[in-house]
Parts: C-alpha cells; structure tokens; sequence
C-alpha cells in the first residue's frame, strides 16, 4: 500500500479553478452518474470504507461548476441525504479537484478557510479526509469521510482511503465503458435496421442468428421465421449449397475447425419467399462467438445491375454495327475507341490507331481551325460541320462529323465521341451542280439510320420509327410481321445465302445493298447491315439490323439527322447510366473501405481484451501497454466512428464537437501514443478549439507519414499568432515532389506518389486529415523543410 502523496490545506477556490473548466465538466457530466441510481459496486465501496475507518459518514462526490453531485452516500443526515447534492457553498470536495491533491482536515472550526463553508453549521462537518478521484480528463470530485467531531486521521486510515479512491475511479470508468458499450451496440442495430442493403448472421451450421429489415423485404421472410431456421431452407436454391458454405466461411473445414480466410464479394443465386430466383452480391466476415465461427454477412440485389450490363452489351454491338465511323477520342485528340463503320471508312483497324493522335493520323482539315471546335464543345457539349480528312490509302474523305462532350467514366475529365459520316460522294455531286450550290453548305446532321431487331424466326421483335417511316407503316404495325415479305423478291435468294452463312458462323456481320418494298408498292433501295447476336455458350439469340434509304439525297439527309439525335440521346442515356453506377460504386468503395465492417469486431477484441489487463493486480508494465493499446484501439474506433458519421450525412463533410484542448500536453501524448522519441517544442498556456480525438489523430497521420516516407519526425514544433496557433511536423526525408503538392490532400493522392519509400496506401489519409482540419476551423499545409524535408502544418483557433 502506498504512501499518501503531499497534502494541501484548503484555499479560496478562484474562477480559473479546474473546478471551472469546461472539459472537466462535460466529462464529469458525460460519466451519466448524476442523474442515475446508485452504483452497486460504488456503494460495496462505501460500505467498505466506513467500516474500515470508523467513518460515520462517507461520501462518493463529483463536482461541476455549481454543485457537488453525491452518486453514491452512506450516513449523510437528512435532508442532504435525499437531495443527493449540495451547493459549493457546501462542499469540501471542491478543494480537492482544485489542487488534484488530498485535504485532510483534523477540526474545519480551526480552519482560516473551511471554518466559513456552510458545511460546517448546516450538515455538522468538522473533520474530514478526502482522496482526489482522477480519470482520464482530469480529477472528478473526492472520495471523502467525514466526522461531526474532531478527529485525527492516522497515515494508515489515509492510505486506505486512497485505495479506495483509486478504486472508485476505476469503478467509474466501468460503468462509463459498460454505457459506451450499450449505446454503440444501440447504434450498430440503428445502422443494421436502417441500411438499404439486407444483413443476416449464421452460424457454421447454417442456422439463422439474425435478419434485418431489409432482408425481410428482400426475401419475404419475416425475422420471425428466419431467425432459427436455416439459410439453405430459406434463400438458398437448389444445387448453391456448396457455393455459399464457401463464400460464407470460407477455409473452414466442415466441422467449423480451421482459419477463415479472406476472400472478395461473391455473386450468387438466391431465392425469395414466393420462388423468385435472382442474383445477389454478398459481403461476409467470419468472426467466433464462444469458439464457434459466426457469418456476418450483408446481401444486395443485383438484378438491376446484371439488366444495366446487358443493355449496355447490347449497345455496344449496336454501334460497333452501325455504319457510320464512331470514334471516342480525348480532348486533346488520344483514340480510345475505334468502331467497324471507322475501319471501313479510314481503311485503319483499330489496334492499329488506338492511343494515337486521331486529328495527325486523318491529317485533319477543320473549316475555322480546331480552337473554335473545342470553344463550342466547353461552352454548349458539342459541334457539328464538315471535315476533311485523309484515309489510309491517300484518299481524302469529307466527312459530316458531330462531336458530344461527355465526362470520362473516372469523373476526372472529358472526352469526345465522334459520329462521321462519309459524304464525299455527295459532296462532288453538289460541287458539279455548279458555282451556286457550292454557295450554299447546308448543314448535315448525323443521319436517320432505320433500326430492327428480328427473332430467330424471322419476325420483328423491335422496330424504329425510322425504319416504318422507310416502308410507310406505324412500328408497332410491323411487330409480329416477317421481314423476308418487306424484301424485294429479286433479292431475296441473295439474302438468304447471306442468313445461312451468318448462321453457319463464317462471319459475324455483313452489309449489302438490296431493295425494299414500300407499303404502296414502290421500291426503296437500301443499305443494309446485319449482325447475329449470340449469347454467353455461342448460342444464337437473335438478329440486329441497320437500315439507310439511299433512294435520294434529302432522304439520306433527314435519317442521318434522325440517327445524329437518336445516338445523342442514347450517349445522353449512357452518361447517366455511368453516372449512377460510378456515384453507386464510389458509395460502395468508400462503405466498405472506410465504414470497414471487418475493421468492427477485431477493435471490439482488442479493446476487451485490453481493459482486462488494465485491471487492479496487473503487473504494472503489462497494465501500461495494455492503456496504450486500449487508447490507440479507441482513437481507430473514433476513426472509424467519423467515417461512419461523414456516410451516413447527406453532406460529405464530418461533424466535430470542438473543445478547450491543452496543446502541449496533447501534443506530447500523441507523440507517446505513437511510440517515437521526438522533441516537442510548444509555448506554455497554449489551449486550442479542437476535437481531442481529432488532433491527435492529425498529428498521429502526419507522425505515421514522416516514418514511413521521411525517415521519421524530426521535431514537433508549435508557432502561435493572435487567434490562431500551427503545428508543425518535420522531417529531414525526400520531401514532396511539386507536381504532387497541389494534390496532395485531395482524395486518392497516394503517399507513394508524395516521395520515394513506404508503401502505397488507398490515398485516403491526408485527405481525411484535410477534413478532420475543416470539420474543426482549421486547415493543414506543406512547406518545404531546411535544408531538406517536409514540414506538414496543422492551424486550429486558440482560445483567448
């Protein structure tokens, strides 16, 4: 039993007291003991104390700025004893949080600055001992005895009640951790029950632990009936058993013995209440409850997705069919993509022209010169006119070109889709027809390209209306009906050897001319392009057909127009569609990179694991390390806790709750908590507006940073200007290369990309630090250290 440290007799409580400060306050305030029953164990405490030292009163008492709060009381006269608190008027125990130190008082009648407190006259206390009760944020209040006569206390009565003291606040903190615990388990059923996605737990037996509100609506099971059923009598279709045992646990052999291993989402069937089989994607972690390995695991519906896929399939054979040159580009001119109708009008193949310049490969010609397409394209999203360009072979092509603008499929800038159509032909007739004509540009737009999509059998599954324009019938009019009956019958013989040799896989595709035949009999003549759909096995689904009336040349004009608009609205269609999935899939990456599920119930381990060993009777070094793994384990948890929140906002910014922070002792422990010895150079009474958790896990990131790509911190310095203080963290590594600077606090900046050494992260941390900065009124920054490294600066407010 150790010694009692130093004793202060009583002074006048000043209005800079700790007893005044706000962070001790909310953290008093923030245990939930002022307003609860009594403790069981804080009253086992009490009990003990009185009869150890004689006391016929004996007090657990927690101080705020205007009372001190009794949680727990044995002996105290009414009608204190009822109320359960008194003014500091009354109080004793004030003294004691204002020195952090024992008071110890023989008769407070003597006492030049007890004699005063109404203590003295209204309860009868004369003497009194009481022991300061220390947590985390500071000291809380007093374990005190007390006695209506005067009285000596002994060394050995005093060590005792600093025993119990210290045992009292390690009481406290339980119950504090135990009501933290129950409000987080709250709040993770809160997020269970509100989630879009459906969540199940089994055990390795395939019996259903849990089942929430989402998977009631996607399966049509009621938790009810779920629960205590097995998942392969519920959702699993015949012949899948097998497939969800291993996604489920996987690396476990069939008695649930083994380690889980990790593995990626898996897609899977799944069957709902009423025989509906869809596919599913699921996400599951492999924890053990009791020895017994348990799957958590979140489900979601990706039949929308599987649809999305196929039409964007299908789309994709559409243009790569049609027989204008269809050509994405960047906007400084890089080819990425390259179609049939392309080759066959440039004479290049595609892998030939990929990532090359497309306006030096066509030795483009433009008609005003390329700044004022691009002008057009930034200011209204497109541009249309006449180019001339070169093909393969020499020849000069002059093509009707419409450019669209749309953003890149990664969000991070713009590219161009090119529609040219080859009007070279065209373009000599008008010059011959004299001066006047080639006068007059008309203004072409992408043609009405006819559209048809024909079953296996022969007969139009879908038409356009430009097709029925063609032939003077309604689309809906030609659903159901043959297309041989629309083919003139001279051509009909040729056609059909055409069908047999797609049929029989000799090629793909093919185009030919051939005549069609008008509703009132006449013939129109027709480009026709033809290619045979075939499904995952080979299997033939149906046909694709592209259809242009090459009958005149207005007629020519009017379809491109309609195939300009058609294929617009369709790239129009296609951006949203890209929208939506990326803004889905960018949701998803930040989910399960951030939210972390797997990253749950490992901390919950640590964190329990190492509050044991913070227990009274631990060795001490053992107990030392085990509050630095509790402590580092909280602040990911915090961390963890902040992404939670910043997801679960309709804003992306976090939320902070800003306290008066002590800066130099706060610095000192986030150097401690990151095991580094580096010297820590802050002025005195430097207090800042900050969230605790969120400085130090700031100061922590940059700390982490300097190690492991600039050969670890060299100084930690602070410089205070009025209202504002900076941080700053040195390092004599690599440094930043410059063209790495300007974003190296966006998302996705990658600390490989910052200096040479460490490993390439998600590219999350500094930009999570820039947040966390903002969130608090403040910013971070990087200069250049003397004479080489980094120095990464945090600026918060200060108080006044």
């Amino acid at each position: 039993m150790a010694a009692v440290g130093p004793v202060f007799a009583a002074g006048p409580v000043l209005e800079d007291s700790p007893v005044f400060d706000p962070h001790r306050i909310r953290a008093v305030e923030g245990t939930g003991l002022l307003h609860r029953p009594p403790v069981p164990g804080l009253e086992r405490l009490t009990r003990l104390a009185a009869r150890l030292l004689n006391a016929p009163v004996v007090l657990v008492s927690l101080v705020t700025g205007e009372r001190q709060v009794f949680v727990n009381q044995l002996g105290l006269p009414q009608p204190w004893a009822e109320a359960g608190e008194t003014p500091l008027t009354h109080s004793f125990c004030q003294h004691v949080v204002d020195t952090d130190a024992p008071l110890v008082v023989t008769d407070a009648r003597e006492d030049p600055v007890l004699r005063t407190n109404r203590a003295v006259d209204d309860i009868g206390v004369i003497s009194y001992a009481g022991m300061p009760i220390r947590l985390d944020s500071g000291t809380y209040g007093s374990f005190c005895a007390i006695a209506g006569e005067p009285r000596e206390w002994t060394q050995p009565e005093l060590d005792i009640l600093e025993d119990l003291a210290a045992a009292v606040a390690s009481e406290i903190a339980l119950e504090q951790s135990a009501r933290e615990a129950q409000d987080a388990s709250a709040g993770l059923r809160a997020i269970l029950t509100a989630t879009n996605d459906a969540y199940l737990s089994v055990d390795v037996d395939g019996v259903v632990l849990e089942w929430n509100p989402s998977a009631e609506r996607l399966f049509g099971f009621t938790r009810e009936i779920a629960v205590g059923s097995r998942l392969d009598g519920l959702i699993v279709p015949a012949g899948a058993q097998n497939a969800y045992v291993d996604a489920l646990f996987p690396g476990l052999d069939d008695d649930g013995e083994g380690v889980p291993s990790l593995r990626d989402r898996a897609e899977l069937p799944a069957i709902d209440r009423h025989g509906r089989t869809f596919p599913v994607e699921i996400s599951a972690q492999v924890t053990r409850t009791d020895t017994r390995p348990v799957c958590h695991a979140f489900v979601h519906d990706i039949s929308a997705r599987r649809a999305d896929e196929e039409a964007m399939r299908r789309q994709a054979e559409l243009i790569d069919a049609a027989p204008a040159a269809i050509v994405v580009r960047d906007m400084d001119g890089t080819i990425r993509s390259w179609n049939r109708g392309a080759e066959d009008m440039y004479g290049w193949p595609a892998q030939a022209v990929i990532g090359r310049n497309i306006h030096r490969l066509l030795n483009t010609n433009f008609p005003k010169g390329l700044p004022e397409i691009e002008t057009a394209l930034l200011a209204t999203g497109r541009w249309q006119g006449e180019l001339r360009h070169r093909r393969s072979d020499g020849a000069v092509v002059v093509a009707l070109s419409q450019h669209v603008l749309r953003s890149t499929a990664d969000g991070t800038g713009h590219e161009v889709i090119e529609t040219n159509t080859d009007i070279t032909e065209r373009r000599h007739a008008e010059e011959r027809l004299g001066a006047s004509e080639r006068q007059f540009r008309v203004q072409f737009h992408q043609a009405t390209i006819g559209q048809t999509i024909i079953g296996l059998d022969g007969r139009f599954i879908r038409v356009n209306d430009a097709y029925a324009r063609m032939l003077g019938y309604g689309p809906d009019e030609m659903i159901g009906m043959r297309n041989v009956s629309f083919t003139h019958p001279d051509d009909q013989a040729r056609t059909a050897r055409q069908l047999a040799g797609l049929y029989s896989g000799e090629y793909d595709s093919y185009e030919h001319t051939k005549r069609l035949v008008h509703r009132d009999g006449h013939s129109v003549d027709a480009q026709v392009g033809v290619r045979l759909v075939r499904d995952a096995d080979g299997q033939p689904l149906h046909l694709i057909g592209f259809v242009q009336d090459i009958t005149a040349q207005l007629v020519i004009q009017r379809e491109r127009d309609v195939a300009l608009a058609t294929l617009g609205r369709r790239n129009h269609q296609l951006e949203d569609t890209n929208s939506e999935l990326e803004d889905a899939n960018q949701l998803k990456l930040d989910l399960m990179g951030m939210l972390s599920h797997d990253i749950g119930a490992p901390l919950s381990t640590i964190v329990g694991y190492g509050e044991i060993l913070t227990e009274p009777g631990q060795p001490e070094a053992v107990s030392g390390m085990a509050t630095k793994i509790v402590k580092a384990a909280q602040r990911i948890d915090q961390l963890r806790l902040n992404v939670l929140s910043m997801c679960s906002r309709d804003t992306s910014k976090l939320q902070a709750h800003r306290e008066v922070v002590p800066l130099r002792e706060a610095l000192r422990e986030a150097v401690e908590a990151s095991d580094q010895v580096v010297p820590v150079t802050c002025p005195e009474h430097v207090s800042v507006l900050v969230n605790p958790e969120h400085l130090q896990q700031v100061v922590t990131n940059f700390l982490t940073n300097a190690t492991k790509y600039g050969g670890g911190a060299t100084a930690v310095t602070v410089v205070t200007e009025p209202g504002s203080a900076t941080i700053g963290v040195h390092d004599n590594g690599p440094g930043v290369p410059a063209d790495v600077r300007e974003h190296l606090f966006e998302r996705y900046t990658r600390a490989a990309d910052a200096g040479a050494g460490g490993a390439a992260g998600h590219g999350l941390g500094l930009h999570i630090v820039a947040s966390l900065a903002e969130a608090n009124g403040g910013s971070v920054g990087h200069h250049d250290n003397q004479p080489n490294g980094s120095v990464f600066t945090l600026r918060l407010e200060t108080t006044q």
